[in-house]
């Protein structure tokens, strides 16, 4: 099997700016999915990001470090699955489409050894 990294991108309005019971509602159906994907053997890890992190850019000369906000990452999925195509269509399946707009940004994990 391949393994992919997913980040998961949020879009537009904020799912923390709908109502305390539909944000609910979305954790538990994402939790739900996750929960079948990891079922299925497919799910590696997945974890929520912070919304701001450590920049390091340059190079040895002259190196900048920076904290920024950085919130059009929210979290990612570890994902393993047979070929692209098949883990888009398991992809196409998240409840995260059903309650706003999000992009999933898909990338297949080089194995060096």
């Amino acid at each position: 099997m391949k393994k992919f990294m997913v980040f998961i991108c949020p879009q537009g309005e904020s799912i923390f700016s709908l109502p305390e019971e539909t944000q609910q509602k979305h954790i538990q159906k994402v939790g739900a999915y996750l929960g079948e994907l990891k079922e299925k053997g497919l799910m590696l890890d997945a974890q929520p990001l912070q919304p701001f992190g450590t920049l390091l850019s340059g190079s040895k000369a002259s190196l900048t470090v920076e904290t920024k906000d950085q919130t059009s990452i929210a979290g990612f999925y570890a994902l393993q699955a047979n070929d692209l195509d098949t883990l888009i269509e398991t992809l196409k399946k998240d409840p995260r489409f059903e309650d706003a707009s999000w992009q999933l940004e898909v990338r297949e994990i080089m194995e060096m050894m």
